[in-house]
Order: structure tokens, then C-alpha cells, then sequence
């Protein structure tokens, strides 16, 4: 950063925990969390009050999210989640200079971020949830942090199993880096793929006392930047920082797209008051993700359906809606067992857009069916049209008998050997088939094309209308 960054940073007016949460899914190809156990020993750390966990931090959110999700939410919901403890790291901050493809990012420093990983099995879906505590963030931007999550562009100090899942799996990687973006490390270790976009909760001990900071802070957008010399400034934006959603009295909070901004009353320094407080919301907001995440998987496999020049059938339409399906428990209101937590979900869900993606989802949904139902009617009149070959061919072969006859007095009258009369119907039986065939053909391409010129024009009026 520039000394004048360097100078506000020491000088800020609050401190704060950032949590940023990442969307992610696997394939079914690629199952490496079940080849790598991680969510069988989630079952076993749970049971075990997460014992096993050496950070203090993570031990203490992990469970008391557990807590939680068990005392505010429904037993099918928490029966199906698995929190998984994936280690500590050490988060790269860079500059808003983001790297180019191939390169790596300008960095400023790194800070230890403990990894937890909230798992949905049925539906293959995931949040992993990065946490970077106040004691090792105090130094560095945070609106630079919120930065990089929205540009995609996060990385970490390669860690020293690298070697194995990196240079082992990818030919991106034939030395080893000094930093490796996450979204490849999960890839290539987890088979862990990115499912939208990323979104992060700040748990603050103030208000930032520069209302431009807040704004960039709500954005997702840096204060810090070191290329340019102008910040946001939206009525949109400066309409959400001036919105409390808060449902409780012991804090206040802002929501947007991106960021849910929770500001303590008593921020206090003892961690684990702290921790108990982030889980009562942090809990919310992942289960809302999960929500987003489930419309944003299944708009994404919609979207690569139709890309492939919308070459599907009727059960993979319904193997789509099956697995979505598997998604409705999150979106049920009695997922939650008070009235101010339903309130507070429906605040998140609000604004993270997660409406205009189900807007989305119905639209593709349409789409596709209607395509499904086209290629079924085209399927069919192909069908049909064999069908009527077949038919044709029969109604000749049936009356084989009396037109061998008539060629046979034919044959002898002229002098010709009646034995030809059986060869001469096979032959006038396979020209006529084919000549048949032929005609069919043409005849079908002029009615698909009449019918294509049809709809074009239907169109043009619809849009001159």
C-alpha cells in the first residue's frame, strides 16, 4: 500500500472478522471429498465436540455453529449438514493490481485463515467458509480483502502438499508456485468446482467513520486502490448502508449482493464472546447460500444443456429437476423454529438476489421444456413417416400374387420366359420403394422448411407488434 494507506489502516476506527463464503460443487466424476474421507471424519469430529481440531478458533465456531443450527433450525436440515474442518492456510493479500492468466498476484502480506467446509451430500453442494480473525487481519485493508473475493482473485501460500495435487493432477502447474490461486488448490485436491459468487460476512466493531469506506465496504469494492483515484457512489448503495435490518437489539446490520455488514453494540476483545455472536448469524447466511447456491448450480447446467446446441432429452430435464428438487428444504420458512431468525433469513435471501435467480431458473426451466418438446414431436413424425414406408411396402407385397399373374399372360403373350415375372415385381418392388422413399424426403424437407419460414415470419410480426 502507499503510506498514506498504510497511515489509515493504523488509524481506522474499528476493528472486524471477515468470513468470506465461497459457493463451490463437485462432479460426479470427480468425487475426491468422499476418496479423501474428509466427510466421514467431519461425522466423527462432530460427535466428538470437534476435539481433534487445534485451533482454538475454528474449534470454538465450529462448534457453537453446530450448536445453533441444532437450537434454531429443523432436525431434516441439520441432519443433512456436515461442517468439515479443512486446516489452516495462509491467505495471500494482494494489490488491486490483479495477476493475469499465468502470472501471480503483487502481493502485500499473508495472514493464517482457518478453512471450514459446510456440506450438503445429496445435493453435491458446498460452502466454504474462510476465517480471518481480527488479531491477523488488523493490518491489512479490508475493503481489499472484500476486492479480491469479487474479482475471483484469491490466493494462498502454497501449501506443501502442492506438489501432490497440484504438479501431480495439471500440467498448469510444472514447477511449484510460491502462491496458488484457491480455486485450483480446491480443484485439484477437493474436486471442488466455483458455483456462483462468493459473498462475505463482517462481524465489526464500529461503523468505518469514512462513509465512502462503508459504501466501497457494502460494494465489495476496494478503498485502497492503488491504480485509481475515485470510489463508488450510488444512491443503490448509500440506500443499503442506511438500512438496518437488525431483528434483535444488540447490533445492527447491512446487507447487500456480496457482503452482510454486522455491527456489535459490545465488540469484545475475548474471542470466544466473539465466536458466540457470529455463530447466532453466520449460520443464516450460510444456510441462505446454500439457497443461492442450489438455483445457481442448476442455471448453470441449464445454460450448458443449451449451449450444446440444446441437445437434451425429457430425463435429463427431470434428472435436473430431481436434483433441484433435493434443494426445496432450503428454501421451507419452518426451517427455522423463531420468528426472528425467519425474519433475518428472509432479509439475507432478499438481498442476495436469490428471487431474480429463481426468475432465471423458471425461464430456462420453460425453455427447455419447450425444446424437449419440439425434438419429442420431431421424433415422432420422423416415426410416423417410416411407419408409412412400411405400410406402403405391405399393402404392395400383399397383392404380389395377382400382379405376377398379370405380368405372367403378359409375358407369354409377347414370347417372354414367365419365369421373369416374380424377378420383375422384386424389382419394380425395390425402384418403387426407393423412388417412394425419395419423394417422401424431398417432401418432408419443403414442409420443414415452409414451417421454419413460417415461424421467422411469425417472429418479425411478434417483434414489429
Amino acid at each position: 500500500f502507499t503510506p498514506k494507506t498504510a497511515r489509515r489502516l493504523k488509524g481506522k476506527n474499528y476493528e472486524n472478522d471477515i468470513y468470506l463464503m465461497i459457493p463451490l460443487a463437485d462432479n460426479q466424476k470427480n468425487w475426491r471429498l468422499d476418496e479423501l474421507g474428509i466427510l466421514q471424519q467431519a461425522a466423527q469430529d462432530q460427535q466428538n465436540d470437534y476435539s481433534r481440531i487445534p485451533d482454538n478458533f475454528s474449534r470454538r465456531l465450529l462448534c457453537s455453529l453446530q450448536a445453533y443450527l441444532e437450537y434454531e433450525c429443523s432436525n431434516a436440515v441439520v441432519d443433512e449438514l456436515r461442517m468439515a474442518y479443512l486446516g489452516e492456510f495462509s491467505f495471500v493479500h494482494s494489490t488491486d493490481d490483479y495477476p493475469k492468466k499465468g502470472q501471480e498476484p503483487e502481493v502485500i502480506g499473508t495472514s493464517p485463515c482457518q478453512m471450514i467446509l459446510t456440506a450438503h451430500h445429496a445435493t453435491h453442494m458446498y460452502i466454504l467458509t474462510l476465517v480471518l480473525p481480527k488479531d491477523t487481519i488488523r493490518q491489512f485493508s479490508t475493503t481489499q480483502v472484500l476486492d479480491q473475493i469479487s474479482h475471483e482473485s484469491l490466493w494462498i501460500t502454497c501449501p506443501e502438499d502442492g506438489a501432490t495435487y497440484l504438479q501431480g493432477v495439471s500440467k498448469k502447474y510444472t514447477t511449484m508456485p510460491t502462491y496458488v490461486s484457491l480455486y485450483d488448490y480446491l480443484k485439484y485436491k477437493y474436486g471442488l468446482l466455483k458455483c456462483g459468487a462468493g459473498k462475505a460476512f463482517l462481524l465489526l466493531s464500529d461503523r468505518p467513520s469514512d462513509e465512502t469506506e462503508f459504501h466501497c465496504m457494502m460494494a465489495g469494492e476496494t478503498y485502497d486502490s492503488i491504480h485509481q483515484d475515485f470510489h463508488i457512489a450510488s444512491d443503490n448503495i448509500s440506500q443499503i448502508c442506511n438500512e438496518n435490518h437488525a431483528q434483535y437489539d444488540y447490533y445492527e446490520v447491512y446487507m447487500s449482493e456480496m457482503v452482510v455488514a454486522c455491527i456489535m453494540k459490545n465488540f469484545s476483545d475475548d474471542m470466544d464472546e466473539r465466536i458466540d455472536l457470529t455463530a447466532t448469524y453466520a449460520f443464516i447466511v450460510i444456510l441462505a447460500m446454500f439457497q443461492n447456491t442450489s438455483i445457481e448450480k442448476v442455471n448453470m447446467q441449464i445454460s450448458n444443456a443449451l449451449a450444446n446446441d440444446g441437445d437434451i432429452s425429457h430425463e435429463e430435464i427431470l434428472s435436473l429437476y430431481r436434483n433441484f428438487g433435493k434443494t426445496v428444504r432450503f428454501w421451507e420458512k419452518n426451517n427455522y423454529k423463531y420468528w426472528g431468525t425467519q425474519q433475518e433469513a428472509a432479509c439475507i435471501v432478499e438481498a442476495f438476489g436469490n428471487k431474480e435467480l429463481k426468475e432465471t431458473y423458471y425461464e430456462h426451466q420453460e425453455f427447455l421444456e419447450h425444446i424437449a418438446e419440439l425434438k419429442s414431436a420431431k421424433s415422432e413424425e420422423r416415426n410416423g413417416f417410416i411407419l408409412n414406408i412400411a405400410a406402403t411396402i405391405l399393402a404392395v407385397i400383399q397383392v404380389q400374387d395377382f400382379i405376377v399373374s398379370l405380368l405372367e399372360k403378359f409375358y407369354g403373350n409377347v414370347g417372354i420366359n414367365v419365369d421373369y415375372a416374380t424377378s420383375t415385381f422384386s424389382t419394380l418392388i425395390i425402384c418403387g420403394t426407393f423412388s417412394f422413399v425419395v419423394v417422401l424426403m424431398i417432401i418432408n424437407r419443403m414442409r420443414i422448411k415452409m414451417r421454419r419460414g413460417d415461424m421467422h415470419i411469425k417472429e418479425l410480426r411478434d417483434e414489429d407488434e
